[in-house]
């Protein structure tokens, strides 16, 4: 059993993005500690904020389905551990996917930073002073998570393929598309 064409095409355009944003940020971060503002890192800077804003979004949908849409049952070869830890990490990856770019928006409105692109901004995170050093600590807790949610992606990854080369317990067509 497979999940929601609707709800596997979100999982594929989050992980689009979120693998997409990784790369983006470290670029960002590698521009900044070297001193580089030119129009490159706005244009990075732009793409990092619309993008993480995106996946926020898309999150709130993501969460809306988890609540309309049963999930389709593990194979019975999957033990109860392995099916407490793969949900356990998939409730994780679903805070992380809020918190971080959370953390970014609000890093954006303390400092204040919330241009996308010219002609457009980002609304202020409700309720978040303009405060540089408060900044400063959001884009750090913002950064160490995303850090920790590119390793479990990484993760994710590869127990994605573990499912589908060595176990062949039919995991990853839950979330694969399907073949005609």
């Amino acid at each position: 059993m497979q999940y929601p064409s609707s709800w596997r095409a979100l999982h594929w355009v989050i992980a689009l993005c979120v693998m997409s944003l990784i790369p983006i940020g470290l670029w960002i971060v590698a521009r900044t500690e070297a001193n580089l503002w030119d129009d490159l890192t706005n244009l990075l800077y732009g793409i990092h904020k619309a993008m993480g804003f995106t996946v926020l979004l898309l999150m709130g949908l993501r969460v809306a389905f988890k609540v309309f849409y049963k999930s389709p049952a593990y194979p019975d070869s999957m033990s109860r551990k392995q099916i407490i830890a793969a949900k356990g990490l998939h409730h994780l990856f679903y805070v992380l996917l809020i918190a971080v770019p959370l953390l970014g928006w609000a890093g954006v409105t303390a400092f204040p930073a919330l241009i996308v692109f010219p002609g457009f901004d980002l609304p202020g995170f409700p309720g978040v002073p303009q405060n540089e050093a408060l900044a400063q600590r959001l884009f750090q807790i913002h950064g160490t998570l995303a850090i920790l949610l590119a390793f479990l992606v990484l993760g994710h990854i590869g127990a994605a393929l573990r499912h589908l080369v060595l176990l062949k317990d039919r995991v990853f067509q839950r979330m694969w598309f399907k073949r005609r």
